[in-house]
């Protein structure tokens, strides 16, 4: 049984639910629309994410189909909105504005993201006013801008895992792909402590695989992979945070999954620590990847190692 995508995830604003599709275009900055906009405090710009407001998750998205499609923006229909939802509030739409299009000087807004600093477009009062009734602060909705051709839109990934690549608001990388079997043996070692399986979406992941004949963590040994027409280079672990520990549907926060990853999923356990200290006591579920042939990735494509990871 050969490895295939399972299941494929955008999601549109940092740190809310993600739109499931069956196939979806894969461009350089990862899948259309994913973590094309997020939510910033309206003083600093500061990005913000289920690590500093948990209820993030709770909020709902919609976009139509052929947004995320390679020749996506032209069949767009008038209209075209970004759909948001959240449990006691009223629906929200933000007009899909053409990637390219440039933004009006009273759209900019300075934003922070980690170590990088630049410019977004802000999405006026209405989408600010209600991102703040709902998160109970005062907060802003921001829209990426890397297609507009303003240099200070433009955030590069690590140089040192991934040189020449870029990324819009997600953490580091373009795309982060896991396991259904990796989650399958997570859960195994919850079951033996006595604590509850986990789904998935702790983990948020753009693209779900499954089929590993080689049994969980086969992913560890692979470099570079093609998926259908794309190519991929899975460039680093991706260590995890609380956001893992927090259910996505109802906003609480545990402990799990990270205290059973620190287990037998550290960076000292595995031995990655040697080559790297400041990984010791990081816990890692997934992979980052950067994209190095674009195309399109479909639910039930077939998943080939092209190059094992040779460090």
């Amino acid at each position: 049984m050969p490895v295939t995508v399972k299941q494929l995830n955008v999601y549109p604003i940092k740190g809310c639910k993600p739109v499931t599709v069956e196939s979806a275009a894969c461009l350089g900055t990862g899948l259309p629309y994913d973590r094309h906009w997020m939510v910033v405090r309206a003083d600093s710009g500061k990005f913000l994410t289920q690590r500093q407001i948990p209820k993030l998750c709770q909020v709902c998205v919609s976009l139509p189909p052929e947004a995320l499609l390679a020749t996506g923006w032209g069949k767009l229909q008038p209209g075209a909105a970004l759909v948001v939802s959240a449990p006691g509030m009223s629906q929200l739409q933000v007009p899909l504005t053409d990637p390219a299009a440039p933004a009006a000087p009273a759209q900019l807004k300075n934003v922070t993201v980690w170590e990088w600093s630049g410019v977004a477009a802000d999405e006026g009062d209405e989408a600010a006013a209600w991102f703040s009734k709902f998160l109970g602060q005062p907060v802003r909705l921001v829209r990426h801008l890397h297609s507009s051709g303003l240099p200070q839109t433009v955030r590069p990934t690590d140089p040192e895992f991934a040189p020449g690549h870029a990324v819009k608001f997600a953490d580091g990388y373009p795309l982060l792909v896991s396991c259904e079997e990796n989650l399958q043996d997570l859960n195994s070692h919850l079951s033996s402590s006595g604590s509850s399986p986990l789904p998935m979406n702790r983990f948020r992941p753009n693209v779900v695989l499954a089929g590993f004949e080689g049994g969980a963590w086969a992913d560890d040994a692979w470099g570079d992979v093609a998926v259908g027409s794309v190519q991929l280079s899975y460039v680093k672990p991706c260590s995890r945070c609380k956001v893992t520990t927090i259910d996505q549907e109802t906003a609480e926060e545990g402990k799990e999954p990270l205290v059973t990853l620190g287990q037998f999923r550290s960076g000292k356990v595995l031995g990655w620590a040697a080559q790297r200290k400041s990984w010791t006591h990081d816990v890692f579920f997934g992979w980052n990847a950067a994209v190095l042939q674009q195309g399109t990735i479909s639910v039930g494509d077939t998943v080939t190692v092209t190059q094992p990871r040779t460090a």
